[in-house]
């Protein structure tokens, strides 16, 4: 049986350190050991110094930008692993810290002078809104037998009983059955060119506003009857649309607030909406990529925060240390106004649970640490390679990706923007996919 590449350019014995190739994490997750990819996806020229910060003077100015992030406990703790970790890496791992990129030409796609944040983007508007582009017609490129027996509406292939709302919503399955990956095209009825996505094998997608899930809870029924699945998951992965530096924040005085508050409580109010603990195993893993605010880390982990409310416990924390080229942190780790990492949070859920007091919860969460070359603004490495031997049964697990921008082999993935990187211009082929 053929295997791809992995993404994983150096682990430590206990896999408490791994050094990821952020692009190909993403690239290697669209295969499966039967159909492996060995395609390119676009990404940017790594990084070869470290970027340039203003970081505060003034003590004052110290103590009120350390205030917006990590609580300085916690950061010393941080700050001790990572470099640790660091110092692992460069006595054993004496290979690179990246692998080559196929860089995205700007020229290909949009006027020379756009910005890459333009590019970016460019897929997505190549869609216009997800009920704009795909609500034309679209076929599924496969031999017959291979493709799923009802179509909708809106020309996307669906399940028998599906409910479909060809305005707002849409899915396509990839069946267990399907022996290779396939491709959705999207024609246009205005003249443009159609535009081609990259559909893994066994993957499924939910292309909508996770503000409003009613009808992907019923398309996992569906899917479950029709193809026999299991309706609940063994892993859930997301990361939210956390608020950042850039947003407003109101006028200071003695009695008003911060607006990003209530961005904060919106937050969380749209995870909670999802309803996501009625898809989980009685051990589910739930993964939530956060921001180094305290304020979110405790939106989640807090009394009444999102694990409490689903009734999981914290278990394991992954932080993902950004690096250059060569393997220096793209801020100093120490920085104040930039921090050169993020951190995911991982809880169990378990049957009978109750919050921990904050000590006790910490003597049992095991940490770990990814170091990458980063990709395109906010894109991070998949998890996939390294969430595996996690799980119950590394082939056969369900596995669900929420706020997802691209898909992968065997899972589950939702949001408005959640087939983003499977659009055929961000992709270079190496082998015709069959």
């Amino acid at each position: 049986m053929e295997q791809g590449p992995s993404s994983i350019l150096w682990r430590s014995e206990d896999h408490t350190v791994t050094v990821i190739d952020t692009p190909w994490s993403i690239a290697a997750a669209q295969g499966t050991p039967e159909h492996p990819c060995h395609d390119e996806i676009a990404s940017t020229e790594p990084i070869t110094t470290p970027y340039a910060i203003n970081e505060p003077k003034s003590e004052m100015a110290k103590q009120a930008l350390a205030g917006q992030a990590v609580d300085s406990e916690l950061h010393h703790e941080y700050e001790a692993l990572l470099a640790q970790a660091l110092d692992q890496v460069r006595f054993h791992h004496s290979g690179p810290w990246h692998l080559p990129r196929y860089i995205f030409k700007k020229a290909q796609h949009v006027a020379k002078k756009r910005k890459l944040d333009a590019v970016d983007e460019s897929a997505a508007s190549s869609l216009g809104s997800p009920a704009s582009g795909l609500a034309d017609s679209a076929h599924v490129a496969g031999s017959p037998d291979e493709v799923p027996s009802a179509v909708s509406k809106t020309g996307l292939s669906a399940f028998d009983g599906m409910p479909m709302d060809a305005t707002e919503t849409y899915i396509f399955g990839s069946p267990y059955g399907m022996q290779s990956p396939s491709q959705l095209t999207v024609r246009n009825s205005t003249g443009e060119p159609n535009v081609s996505f990259r559909i893994p094998q066994k993957s499924s997608f939910y292309l909508c506003d996770c503000a409003n899930l009613t009808d992907f809870h019923a398309a996992i029924r569906a899917q479950a009857e029709h193809l026999d699945t299991r309706r609940k998951f063994d892993f859930i992965l997301l990361d939210p649309p956390w608020p950042n530096r850039s947003v407003k924040r109101t006028h200071k005085t003695a009695d008003s607030t911060y607006a990003i508050v209530s961005s904060l409580n919106s937050v969380y109010d749209l995870v909670m909406g999802m309803d996501l603990d009625m898809l989980m195993e009685t051990d589910c893993l739930v993964g939530i990529w956060i921001t180094n605010k305290a304020q979110v880390r405790e939106l989640v982990l807090g009394k009444d925060g999102i694990f409490a409310c689903w009734g999981v416990e914290l278990v394991e924390e992954w932080v993902w240390l950004k690096t250059t080229a060569v393997g220096e942190p793209v801020t100093a780790i120490d920085a104040v106004w930039r921090k050169p990492y993020e951190v995911l949070l991982l809880g169990r859920r378990r049957v009978s649970y109750e919050p921990a007091a904050a000590t006790q919860t910490k003597d049992k969460v095991t940490r770990r640490v990814i170091l990458g070359v980063p990709d395109l603004h906010s894109r991070k490495p998949c998890l996939k390679e390294l969430i595996e031997p996690l799980m119950p049964d590394a082939i056969n697990y369900r596995a669900l990706e929420g706020f997802a921008r691209h898909l992968v082999a065997g899972w589950w993935s939702v949001g408005d923007q959640c087939i983003k990187y499977n659009w055929e211009g961000y992709w270079r082929p190496t082998q015709t996919i069959e």
